[in-house]
């Protein structure tokens, strides 16, 4: 994470890919993937940053609103393909807007 912090991205993503090239456990593997989709993210590799941040949601990173807000996936963020990756994996937003549109079908949300 030094590398990272200290804006050496490209060293940075080196680790990470060796983290799991090491074929850790699961849940290393998911924060693993995050790094390297932030680390992609920074580097404005949009295509691979959308493939990592897919490889940890599929490895179980389930910290949406973390997603949804780290300045380091901005660049990702302001792609279609990271709005379709998420709404694919994030359950609690695909309920929220579910009951919404229950809710407008049976007009509660009119005032």
């Amino acid at each position: 994470l030094r590398l990272y912090k200290d804006g050496k991205y490209e060293e940075a993503l080196e680790k990470f890919e060796s983290v799991l090239g090491s074929k850790p456990e699961i849940n290393e593997s998911s924060i693993a993937s995050y790094n390297v989709a932030c680390c992609y993210s920074k580097l404005d590799r949009i295509q691979a940053g959308i493939s990592a941040l897919e490889d940890a949601l599929k490895a179980g990173y389930e910290d949406f609103k973390r997603i949804r807000t780290d300045p380091d996936l901005e660049n990702l963020r302001k792609t279609e393909e990271f709005n379709v990756l998420l709404n694919k994996y994030d359950e609690s937003f695909i309920n929220e807007n579910a009951i919404n549109a229950i809710k407008s079908l049976f007009g509660f949300n009119k005032k």
